[in-house]
């Protein structure tokens, strides 16, 4: 090729480059790369662990924020106010009021086939609309609609009721009419616990049901929390759950967390031999199931570890001391357990990139035809990137769930440890998260990313007969079973089934 023609070809190709860059820009800036690696925005900094945090919370049902006021909800049909003028129930619901009313409440009165919100100023009047018969004076308390609109709620809800259901002037006795509303209660991560007295209608025996839901994890501001104490002596208690287990931990101290310390050491650095951060989180604490380990050993120094202490039969196991009470099997009786090991660095990146992008919300103008545009004012680099011009965030930056690389050979349940100590005393069985057999730094495709270790509940039987659950039919008048109530809550546990659900969840980052 002749000089001449050679420098042409140079300069043509110059000015394609030039018009292919241009083309790769608009208002928007540049789009043909990820608008948080071009402004240095490092999702691994000092505000790791509550990006984890939100995360977990984000994918984990029962940690959604509740919203709303807590409710007390009573039936005020007929026949029941021979339920509330017996001294026991008398005394429970006082309890109830004085505590539920110190705060906040709604209080609404079932009857005539509403929900009617009660303007009541403290107990004494709440006390003597409960105590005055005229208020009860029909049959038709809308039991399904109640439940319906505390489930579609998010807040602790008291329904204090019999249970019992008429629809289009038929007595409800044997559709399970409430298990939808329960399944989808449960579903979100919440409970129903049922505290029920016995008392005689005429010559029907039935029951009074003190029904608290309970939203999210409870903690010491729930209602479960303010009224067990006052309604389980004089009642037969029935948790409807399927995460009716408590979870506690025997840490050495606040910030140690559950991994392996070297105890013969002389120090405490020297006893930290995993190099545990500052930033650990113990999620447990505020009613979170899950914990972060941020680690400054990376794999390889911990498998030498691992290898060094083995010869001590020390170091078996990663994580210890993580205790499971398992004594409740009002709702299953809960079998085998396992662990679960993945990498969520991709599906995580995302999920903090899409928070990330909420807090840039562009500056809006007008453009000459009225359209909406960025403002000429507007220079950050994520808002013009992740937002369209008429200020909704653009679908690659609203957070959807990945699914998880899984990591075979890495961790398993230390086995022996749980047998061993569910044989001794079912209320505190021990997780043990050990080494698997197979372990290899190798089997750790990502060693700088971000590795989750999840306790699985893998099989469960549920409990469908027994004393407890014939609490929840009765006879009526007209010598009918009413199983109405039982079959909604049988229905329910069969359907919510709790086999290969998460239970808890470590997440480990490792040194880059």
């Amino acid at each position: 090729m002749k000089t001449g023609n050679t420098q042409n070809f140079i300069k043509i190709m110059g000015l394609l480059g030039l018009f292919a860059i241009s083309a790769c820009k608009g208002s928007g800036g540049s789009k043909s790369e990820d608008p948080f690696t071009a402004t240095n925005f490092n999702l691994y900094d000092q505000d790791l662990g509550k990006r984890i945090e939100t995360y977990h919370n984000a994918n984990t049902p029962g940690n959604e924020t509740k919203r709303g006021t807590p409710a007390l909800y009573i039936d005020f049909s007929s026949g029941i106010n021979k339920a509330f003028s017996d001294p026991t129930v008398k005394n429970m619901m006082s309890a109830c009021f004085n505590t539920v009313l110190a705060q906040q409440f709604e209080v609404y009165k079932l009857g005539s086939n509403k929900i009617s919100l009660l303007n009541v100023a403290n107990t004494t009047e709440l006390g003597q609309q409960v105590s005055d018969p005229k208020q009860y004076a029909d049959i038709w308390a809308p039991l399904q609609s109640t439940v319906e609109k505390i489930v579609d709620g998010n807040s602790d809800a008291l329904l204090i009721t019999d249970f019992e259901e008429w629809q289009k002037n038929i007595e409800v006795t044997n559709t399970a009419f409430l298990k939808i509303p329960f399944s989808k209660w449960l579903e979100k991560g919440n409970a129903v616990h049922f505290f029920i007295v016995d008392y005689k209608e005429g010559k029907v025996n039935k029951h009074l049901y003190f029904t608290i839901f309970s939203s999210g994890n409870p903690d010491a501001g729930s209602l479960i929390s303010k009224l067990e104490s006052k309604l389980a002596p004089s009642t037969t208690r029935f948790d409807l759950s399927n995460t009716a287990y408590q979870l506690s931990t025997g840490y050495p101290s606040e910030k140690s967390g559950g991994i392996f310390y070297d105890e013969s050491a002389k120090s405490d650095k020297a006893k930290n031999v995993l190099d545990l951060k500052e930033g650990y989180i113990n999620g447990l604490k505020n009613g979170q199931n899950f914990e972060f380990y941020p680690l400054g050993l990376d794999w390889k120094n911990i498998d030498q570890l691992h290898s060094t202490y083995a010869a001590q039969n020390q170091f078996n196991d990663f994580f210890r001391k993580l205790f499971i009470d398992l004594s409740n099997d009002d709702s299953y009786t809960f079998g085998n357990f396992s662990v679960k090991v993945s990498d969520v660095t991709t599906d995580f990146e995302n999920f903090a990139k899409a928070e990330e992008a909420k807090k840039h919300q562009p500056k809006l103008a007008k453009g000459n035809n009225g359209e909406a545009k960025f403002s000429d004012q507007e220079k950050d680099e994520i808002a013009l990137a992740c937002y369209n011009p008429d200020g909704k965030l653009k679908a690659q930056w609203i957070y959807k769930a990945q699914p998880s690389n899984p990591l075979n050979e890495v961790f398993t349940l230390n086995q022996t440890l749980f047998t061993n100590t569910r044989a001794s005393n079912p209320k505190n069985v021990e997780f043990g998260v050990a080494f698997d057999p197979k372990f290899s730094v190798a089997n750790i495709h990502n060693p700088e990313g971000l590795i989750k270790v999840d306790i699985l509940s893998n099989t469960a039987t549920t409990n469908l007969q027994g004393a407890k659950m014939a609490k929840f039919e009765w006879v009526n008048a007209k010598n009918t079973p009413n199983t109405a109530l039982s079959e909604s809550i049988k229905n329910t546990l069969q359907e919510l089934k709790p086999v290969d659900k998460v239970v808890y969840s470590y997440y480990i980052k490792t040194k880059q």
